[in-house]
């Protein structure tokens, strides 16, 4: 083997490690506030200790954990401050989205897609089923930053949101039923079918302050 081939098999190893253990992180598989040894994790990832090393270093860039000496990983807290500022991001980028798609005619097939995942929150509600609730949310952002057809767009929402979604899981048992962003979709919808891009913008402008207040203030609880 050469040492070109060499270097780009660690290379695909390490990013598939980094891949692995943010997932880890931002899907809570590891618990916030906690200690995990590397060679504990490297175990768990199927990978020795180098390649685990270097996707820590990368998440600690991040700011998602921090490497420390004779202890091993922490597992960082999510603080409201920086989720707060993560909301009013997305609420600026949101609506450089829906300016872009108010600028034609809306396709009817993603107000369908809109339509579709806002009554599947509906109906997770009604089943008590805040998964599935989190994960149609979810969807209808992301059909609604599509509307721009703009893919660097794109790409950074979806960089916030997979933030914004660790955050989310965390407090999704002690939070109210979010009974109130199912209509707050329906009037996103309704305002797009118009092509009233103000209304569109100032509801969903609304809408994400109200989520950040209350994703913050559960933020605070936890985190005092």
């Amino acid at each position: 083997m050469t040492r070109t081939m060499t270097v780009v098999k660690k290379s695909k190893l390490s990013d598939q490690v980094f891949q692995k253990l943010r997932l880890m992180v931002l899907g809570n598989q590891l618990k916030v506030g906690n200690y995990y040894l590397e060679q504990e994790l490297a175990e768990q990832l199927g990978s020795s200790r180098t390649p685990l090393r270097e996707a820590a270093i990368r998440l600690e860039q991040e700011g998602l954990l921090e490497i420390v000496p004779r202890r091993g990983i922490y597992i960082k807290p999510i603080l409201a401050p920086q989720m707060a500022e993560i909301y009013q991001v997305l609420s600026w980028l949101e609506t450089a989205a829906i300016s872009i798609a108010c600028s034609k005619p809306v396709d009817p097939d993603k107000i369908a897609e809109l339509e579709r995942v806002t009554n599947n929150m509906i109906a997770a509600l009604e089943h008590d089923d805040l998964v599935e609730w989190a994960e149609n949310d979810n969807l209808f952002h992301q059909i609604l930053i599509s509307l721009s057809q703009n893919n660097e767009l794109i790409s950074l929402v979806n960089s916030y949101w997979e933030k914004t979604n660790r955050a989310r899981m965390l407090t999704l048992r002690i939070r109210k039923p979010p009974v109130q962003s199912s209509q707050e979709h329906r009037n996103v919808i309704d305002a797009l079918k118009q092509g009233d891009v103000e209304t569109a913008i100032a509801i969903n402008t609304k809408h994400r302050a109200r989520a950040s207040s209350e994703l913050t203030n559960l933020l605070e609880a936890i985190n005092p």
